[in-house]
């Protein structure tokens, strides 16, 4: 059965408590590494539920920013650059965009390993860190 998008947001919350309440605790000396594993299984759910939350949220769309401040390229293009390795989740993040407007949804490099593409949409506008 498929979940409503507040049944995931509900569970998008739960999930972040879990994963605070992890990072909250002693550590005992833990490394950020030794973190990392210890609570690997709520950053997965996180990341799950995320990309789920995403491709089914309504959405609010604005002016695409000042060209300077980002590029703008086809969704194709985006994914084309992803599968090459151009862009990685640490370099930034993407607004999916369609009839020269940016809508507030995120899209990540990791959401075109995830097969988690929205197909409502055919650009990406991309802001570098």
């Amino acid at each position: 059965m498929k979940r409503t998008f507040e049944e995931i947001e509900r569970e998008l919350d739960l999930a972040n408590e879990a994963y605070d309440k992890k990072f909250n605790e002693d550590n005992d000396g833990r490394s950020w590494e030794q973190f990392l594993k210890y609570a690997e299984s709520e950053i997965k759910k996180l990341g799950e539920l995320s990309r789920e939350k995403r491709m089914m949220m309504p959405y609010k769309m604005e002016e695409i920013p000042n060209p300077n401040h980002c590029d703008v390229m086809s969704l194709k293009d985006f994914i084309a650059c992803v599968k090459a390795g151009v862009f990685i989740d640490y370099d930034g993040y993407g607004n999916y965009a369609k009839d020269n407007m940016m809508s507030n949804i995120t899209i990540l490099p990791s959401d075109v390993k995830h097969k988690s593409i929205r197909k409502d949409f055919d650009t990406v506008v991309w802001f570098n860190r």
